[in-house]
């Protein structure tokens, strides 16, 4: 077989696509800095916003930013990473923002509003306690990723795949930042000691390892379901 060959093959099967994967790298980038960024100004402006009791009478409003939130960052990451996918199979746009909204709710449900409430109990930094839940939430790989693949699951014979590379990068990522934080208790961003630049830096850091994943998950010899 000649070589050109050889390497169409190979490319059918890894799914390698250097525009594709910084495309990827770039869009999701973009999201996290805006969702975050959209968040933290809030709060500066006035943590107000975000200072509600979820056992009174504040439930309603509650539920409201949280849904706002979700929406946002579903919206906006969803849409954003469509981008990509599109180019392999045709998904939905709809339903890849869908898949991104539901996780995104159950974060703000579970994770940041808790966080949030918590410190404003406490009379802690309530924009730094946003920021810390925040950026674990949307890296929450496991059902982000479990969220996607049902999508996936219609266009790729690797769909389930999909939820082991997002849990595989959250806890890469996750991993390293503690080891880190080892070395230097300045780095320690899961208890409250970071920068608001390393926790940008936390997110970004997960986008090569799924990026590349998903060029796989995608790859031509690999589209069509069971």
């Amino acid at each position: 077989m000649p070589a050109s060959g050889l390497r169409g093959e190979t490319a059918s099967r890894s799914g390698w696509d250097a525009r594709l994967y910084w495309r990827w790298i770039a869009y999701n980038t973009i999201a996290f800095v805006v969702v975050l960024t959209v968040g933290f100004v809030m709060v500066l402006l006035d943590d107000e916003v975000l200072h509600l009791d979820l056992a009174s009478q504040h439930v309603v409003i509650a539920l409201l930013i949280a849904t706002v939130g979700a929406v946002l960052f579903g919206g906006v990451l969803g849409a954003l990473q469509w981008l990509v996918v599109r180019e392999r199979v045709p998904v939905p746009r709809k339903a890849w923002i869908t898949a991104n909204v539901g996780p995104a709710l159950l974060a703000w449900l579970l994770v940041i509003m808790p966080a949030v409430t918590s410190a404003q109990d406490s009379h802690d930094n309530v924009s730094t306690a946003y920021l810390l839940a925040a950026s674990q939430s949307l890296a929450l790989g496991p059902l982000l990723g479990l969220s996607q693949s049902l999508v996936l699951r219609k266009v790729t014979r690797r769909w389930a795949w999909w939820i082991g590379a997002n849990l595989a990068s959250w806890l890469i990522v996750d991993a390293v930042v503690y080891l880190l934080s080892l070395w230097s208790k300045d780095l320690d961003l899961f208890t409250g000691d970071g920068s608001i630049v390393e926790v940008y830096v936390t997110l970004i850091a997960t986008t090569p390892l799924t990026g590349r994943a998903l060029l796989w998950v995608l790859a031509p010899s690999a589209l069509g379901h069971k």
